[in-house]
This record gives structure tokens, sequence and C-alpha cells, in this order.
């Protein structure tokens, strides 16, 4: 049976109150999230001077002792029932993440970030097993890779990982424009491997413009420069968001 035009703008208006549902419930669930932060920042200062590290093995979920270290931050051995340490988050007490994501890719790819930026590591003491933060915890840990030398970048592309992009230090389109060759472009020494949530920062600040650049944007500017000049801020933009330490 064909739905009349009464039906299709019904079943619309619907869809439209479901969504916006789910938009409340989200934005109740952050206040709540914000409101335990303020609660827990000082739990997690202590966790992260008490040597935290989110990649340390953990039991698995299920188990009675779930969730708890294997091993301590030095890697020795820790029986899974022994006293926690002073400074160490309580999985019970940790700040409450809305247990839905965003109902939109782009909201939740908003909102992990803003979360990831204000718990840093400690994102997963705050996170339950199973949390839909789960479902980014390659993107989060490579946002908080350390700064690394531009030969151990351009060793890193040779290998993909999830979480990760190939990154190209002269950036690849205007590059062609302007005549250089897909060899050079393409080049192991062009190549490196970042976080994907930097890649984006980097993507943003070669189109926003800059007093540094006369008020034009990075891209603007380097249109007609040379090889070198597109190379020198192409590892400035890479010191400048934490990847390259120099």
């Amino acid at each position: 049976m064909l739905c009349s035009d009464f039906d299709i703008r019904r079943l619309m208006a619907l869809r439209a109150v479901e969504v916006g549902l789910l938009r409340l419930k989200w934005l109740a669930a952050a206040t709540r999230f914000e409101l335990a932060m303020v609660r827990h920042h000082r739990a997690l200062k202590l966790a992260y001077k008490y040597g935290y590290n989110p990649a340390q093995p953990r039991v698995p979920a299920g188990q009675r002792e779930g969730g708890q270290w294997t091993v301590d931050a030095n890697g020795n051995p820790v029986r899974p029932n022994r006293t926690r340490l002073a400074g160490e988050v309580p999985t019970g007490n940790s700040p409450e993440i809305p247990k839905e994501p965003p109902p939109t890719t782009r909201l939740r790819n908003i909102a992990i970030r803003v979360i990831a930026a204000r718990l840093g590591p400690g994102i997963f003491v705050a996170a339950e097993a199973g949390s839909w933060i789960y479902d980014h915890k390659e993107e989060i840990s490579a946002y908080f890779d350390p700064p690394k030398t531009l030969d151990e970048l351009q060793k890193d592309a040779e290998f993909p990982e999830k979480g990760y992009d190939i990154h190209h230090v002269v950036e690849r389109a205007s590059a062609k424009q302007d005549g250089s060759e897909d060899g050079q472009i393409e080049s192991p020494d062009n190549l490196v491997r970042i976080s994907r949530w930097k890649h984006w920062m980097i993507n943003g600040y070669y189109q926003s413009s800059s007093d540094e650049f006369g008020g034009l944007t990075p891209k603007e500017y380097l249109e007609g420069k040379s090889w070198e000049e597109r190379t020198r801020v192409g590892l400035d933009a890479l010191a400048r968001f934490g990847i390259l330490r120099k």
C-alpha cells in the first residue's frame, strides 16, 4: 500500500521528534559527566601521578576481578585482589561518561575528542567496559602518542595502523597543482604516519587564516612557493601539534 503525503509527513515529524529526544538525552548525560568531572578531577590527577597506563594488561571483563590490572606500572605481576594503591581511581567511582553515544557521526566525533582532551589517558579509567568509548580506542591511543623524530615518523609510515593516517609533509594537492612530480610527492621522505585526529587538526590549520602568513591561510601562502619552503611549513605544522620532536 502506498503512503499518502500526509502519512509521509507524519513519519518525518515522528522521526524529527525521535532525533530531538536523543539529542536531549545526550545533553543531559553530558551535563552529568561534566559535574562528575569536577568532583573527580583531583582523583584523576592522582591516578596520573601514580603511573596510570591505559595499556596495562587487565583481567578480562566478566570475571570477578574484571578490569583490574594484572601488572603494575613497572610491568611487575600484581595479584588481582590486591589492595588498591593510593591515588588509583576505583572503577565504581570514575566520572560518568554518557552510556549512549551522540545520535550522529559528526556529534560523536566531536564528543569523543572533547572528552579525550579533558580526561587525557584517564578516559579509559572513566569509561565502563564495553562503553562506546572503546569503539574509538585506536584513535584515542594514537592521539596521546608522544612527539617523535622525523625519521621515526617516516619509518612508521611503512606500517599503517588503525587510528593513524599517512600524512604528506608537503601537502599533496597543492604541490601537484604547482608542478611537483608524483615521485617527489609520494617519496618516503614526504610521508609520515600520524594520529588521525591530529591529521584533521593539521588540515584545519592549513585552511585557517593566520597573522603569521599575513592574514592568509597556510595553503594560500604556499601557492607558488618552493619545495623547501613547503617542507619547512609542513614540518612546523607537525611540531605545532605535538607530533614532531625536533
